[in-house]
C-alpha cells in the first residue's frame, strides 16, 4: 500500500478535498460528534464525504482515550 502525508496550511475540509483528485482513497478519523456540537463545530469528515472526488473511509473515534 503506498501511502502519502502533507501538512497543509487552511481550512482541513477544503484542503482534503482539493487534493482528493489525485488519489484513489482518503482515510480519516473523526470524534463522532452529534447534535449541537456538531452545529456548532461543523465536522470536517461531512464535507468531505460529501464533496471529494475520491471515496472515503471515515474512522470513528471508541470514545475511549489512548
Amino acid at each position: 500500500v503506498k501511502l502519502n502525508t502533507r501538512v497543509e496550511e487552511g481550512s482541513p475540509s477544503r484542503k482534503i478535498v482539493e487534493l482528493s483528485h489525485d488519489h484513489d482513497l482518503v482515510v480519516m478519523g473523526t470524534l463522532g460528534r452529534t447534535g449541537f456540537s456538531k452545529l456548532l463545530l461543523g465536522s470536517v469528515a461531512e464535507r468531505v464525504v460529501r464533496f471529494a472526488e475520491c471515496p472515503v473511509l471515515v474512522i470513528r473515534s471508541s470514545g475511549e482515550e489512548n
